[in-house]
């Protein structure tokens, strides 16, 4: 039996009746799909903001006639008074009331924020929330993956990555060891290590964390332009893809992970 089902998952309670409750990191992001033409290029990934707020938005599609796109936004503030958050609720639909006022003159004319959210469709509530790693994933013929197996902060879109790894690691190892344990075993030993790192790395906001030194720099007097040593950026960023296993150059030239036919 694969346990798939997500942060809450009622396979993995099972596996550690004792596990502890969800962990926040004090942050609530709004999610949101709007027509709205994109920023920078057709393609840009946009972030506007810092650690503890911040505005990101990118591209689903190609432009339309209009030169609109389905582009989907993600607005992350954290909350002055934290005990009224429902950290458990992980999928609840809200309204830009919640948190748009706070985003008000975040009007840059090439991106304008306000504008975005109120043509959003839908607005949907998330609390960044993990849970801590275990050392096991597989309980006989029982196996987590997914959400269930290592639910962490979702920076770098490592949590939705990491499920699609999964899947593709699990397939390659039922075709070489045919269905049964031994197969869940080496799926485990493939990912177990390097996931629960990662885990622990989106902790530190994934490959956001670059901004705490940036921020620490300017708080204390710093120019911008001396605040942000670009070798440095390209360091942090360069670790966390290698740990992610999203780093460009060794992911084209790897063999694939079940092979062709």
């Amino acid at each position: 039996m694969i346990g798939a089902d997500g942060i809450h998952s009622t396979v993995r309670a099972q596996m550690f009746p004792h596990q502890s409750e969800v962990n926040w990191n004090g942050a609530i992001m709004w999610r949101g799909v709007s027509r709205f033409t994109p920023a920078r290029t057709q393609n840009s990934f946009v972030m506007v903001g810092g650690i503890s707020q911040r505005f990101i938005c990118y591209p689903l599609q190609k432009p339309d006639q209009n030169g609109e796109t389905l582009l989907n936004w993600i607005a992350e503030l954290r909350p002055e008074n934290q005990a009224l958050v429902d950290r458990s609720d992980w999928n609840k639909q809200a309204t830009a009331d919640a948190f748009v006022a706070e985003f008000a003159d975040w009007d840059f004319g090439w991106l304008r924020v306000p504008a975005i959210v109120e043509k959003s469709l839908d607005i949907w509530e998330y609390p960044i929330v993990d849970r801590d790693p275990v050392d096991h994933w597989v309980d006989g013929r029982v196996v987590l993956m997914g959400d269930a197996a290592h639910a962490m902060f979702p920076h770098g879109s490592g949590g939705a990555s990491q499920r699609i790894v999964d899947t593709r690691v699990l397939g390659a190892c039922l075709l070489e060891h045919g269905v049964g344990e031994s197969a869940l075993q080496a799926y485990e030993k493939k990912l177990l290590a390097s996931v629960n790192e990662l885990v622990e790395r989106n902790r530190g906001e994934g490959p956001l964390g670059v901004l705490f030194d940036i921020e620490d720099k300017i708080a204390c007097g710093a120019p911008i332009n001396t605040a942000i040593d670009e070798q440095a950026v390209a360091d942090f960023m360069a670790g966390y893809k290698q740990a992610a296993g999203t780093a460009r150059d060794a992911l084209n030239i790897a063999a694939p992970i079940i092979a062709p036919g």
